[in-house]
């Protein structure tokens, strides 16, 4: 994987104001994954939306871990009806 593609943790959590350990409790629980290069870990850049959605529900609402999974399943799911809807809507377009 390219480097250019990941954020180093202590960095991240330097700059959103959090400690390193949430990120360590959030790998640890599943809803989150680092990668490990010589000693350093860290994030893909595809998963800062989703961290900062975590920090967020975490911090800003006091939402614990297994509720932040319960939301990010919930927000999951939206996702995937809104595209069902909207190739179902195209594809009804076809016959209009």
């Amino acid at each position: 994987m390219d480097t250019q593609e990941l954020i180093v943790v202590e960095l991240f959590c330097q700059e959103y104001h959090v400690e390193t350990s949430l990120i360590w409790d959030l790998e640890e629980f599943g809803l989150i994954e680092t990668i490990q290069k010589d000693k350093v870990k860290y994030l893909n850049k595809n998963q800062i939306v989703t961290v900062e959605k975590i920090i967020r529900l975490h911090n800003d609402l006091s939402i614990n871990k297994e509720g932040i999974e319960i939301i990010l399943d919930l927000l999951n799911k939206i996702d995937e009806l809104h595209q069902h809807n909207k190739h179902l809507r195209n594809r009804l377009d076809l016959y209009e």
